[in-house]
């Protein structure tokens, strides 16, 4: 039996980013028929410092036709998804909308290039984004261009050298949908840790589907409902949109969020692992009363509604209206603001195994793509993550932080893989097959 000591270092929260990305810019983009009126990035003195800083490394790596890039993104962003947008925002169809485009990888020969783009929520909604990945891939004298969620986003993503393998993998399957009424979600806090919630609503309030909830209390750390890969919008901002791309075909977002994690763009986040804290932040526009995350649930670039949807345990409900409605669990019905008795029971449908990352005297441990020190890593995991364990495959032998000598790699969900020398599950002996 493995033998950890129960402790676990104190988290030092986020000063900055561990990375940057190449260029942030606010365009505006209309639907036909619509005035061109552009909002204002709201951004205090560090964000327009850091912003200025971007512009320099920008004019020595775009290539010639960055502009032109984005307008085409900016352009697919709202012919696809600009009058959904409006509906959620509760604005005309006519209106115009602001967008922004960030790219944040080039490939070597400048030919593909991945990035985000978002249709910004107007200064008088309380909304969660409309926040897309994209590719790009420069073909003779244009840009080809897919959007996250669609079947051309999927069939580049398996090909585009601007992704890690482990991306390519989730990107091409994220078109398959989840069926059911388990998602394989934990609640985005600590589990067995209560929170409260603000009821079931749309991602602006009334809008539909209800997709959103907001939830406070608690210790106030915000975490990954399920392990992913974790991507950022409108990095102008000091602390930016967060969103976490599932194995599962679902996508989680986190608005409103601060002091985040420093795990850089496509990360690997295990399931609880630190997102942020809850706060008012607005880094997309909009706005916000009172600290919280601002949760919200999609399938690809598809809102999903959460009701009748099993999250932690708790199977939630609507209302006459938005901001009402419960959470059940054995007959138990939680309703809004009733604070805090809805406890993260995690994702209670997962027929996966679980173990806790115990990392001794490292900061964190690699996840790597197969099982030995010599593959690539594809993300890391710090101490006192709960993490999925697939399989288990034989490989490089690792010590451990007890001198605890193995050869067993559990490979997650998600793919990649860790040394069981580093996981506690309670023997020292596979709880997983074997991985094929």
């Amino acid at each position: 039996m493995k033998r950890f000591s129960s402790s676990r270092r104190t988290r030092r929260l986020a000063a900055r980013w561990a990375s940057v990305c190449l260029a942030a810019v606010v365009s505006t983009a209309v639907l036909p028929g619509a005035p061109i009126s552009a909002a204002p990035i709201p951004a205090g003195p560090a964000a327009e410092e850091r912003s200025q800083s971007w512009q320099v490394a920008e004019s020595q790596l775009q290539p010639a036709d960055e502009s032109q890039l984005r307008q085409v993104v900016a352009a697919r962003l709202v012919n696809q998804h600009g009058q959904r947008a409006l509906a959620t925002y509760g604005r005309a169809a006519t209106d115009s909308v602001a967008t922004m485009v960030e790219p944040k990888r080039y490939a070597a020969n400048r030919n593909w290039v991945f990035g985000g783009g978002v249709i910004r929520v107007p200064s008088d909604v309380e909304a969660a984004p409309v926040a897309l990945l994209f590719l790009a891939q420069r073909v003779g004298g244009s840009w080809q261009v897919a959007l996250e969620g669609s079947p051309e986003f999927a069939v580049a993503a398996r090909q585009a050298p601007v992704l890690s393998q482990a991306e390519r993998d989730l990107f091409g399957r994220t078109s398959v949908a989840a069926a059911g009424t388990a998602t394989g979600l934990a609640l985005p806090w600590k589990l067995n840790q209560g929170w409260a919630h603000w009821g079931v609503h749309g991602d602006s309030g009334e809008s539909y589907p209800y997709n959103s909830i907001d939830f406070y209390g608690g210790d106030g750390d915000v975490r990954a409902s399920r392990a992913g890969y974790v991507y950022r919008f409108c990095t102008n901002a000091r602390w930016p949109y967060v969103k976490v791309v599932h194995d599962n075909g679902y996508t989680t977002g986190y608005y409103h969020i601060s002091n985040q994690t420093t795990k850089g763009e496509g990360a690997y986040v295990a399931a609880g692992e630190y997102l942020g804290r809850i706060d008012v932040q607005l880094p997309c526009g909009g706005r916000a009363n009172g600290n919280h995350v601002h949760w919200t649930l999609w399938r690809g670039n598809t809102a999903v509604t959460v009701v009748g949807k099993t999250i932690g345990g708790w199977t939630w409900y609507s209302g006459n209206a938005a901001y009402q409605g419960y959470a059940e669990r054995n007959g138990q019905k939680v309703y809004r603001n009733y604070c805090c008795p809805i406890v993260n029971y995690g994702p209670g449908d997962s027929s996966y195994p679980t173990g806790v990352v115990e990392t001794g005297t490292f900061s964190n441990i690699n996840v790597r793509s197969g099982p030995g020190a010599n593959y690539s890593v594809v993300g890391s995991v710090n101490d006192g993550d709960v993490i999925e364990i697939a399989c288990t495959a034989t490989g490089d032998y690792v010590t451990g932080p007890w001198n605890n000598r193995t050869n067993l790699w559990n490979r997650m969900p998600s793919g990649g893989y860790i040394s069981d020398a580093f996981v506690d599950t309670g023997t020292d002996d596979p709880v997983a097959g074997t991985c094929s």
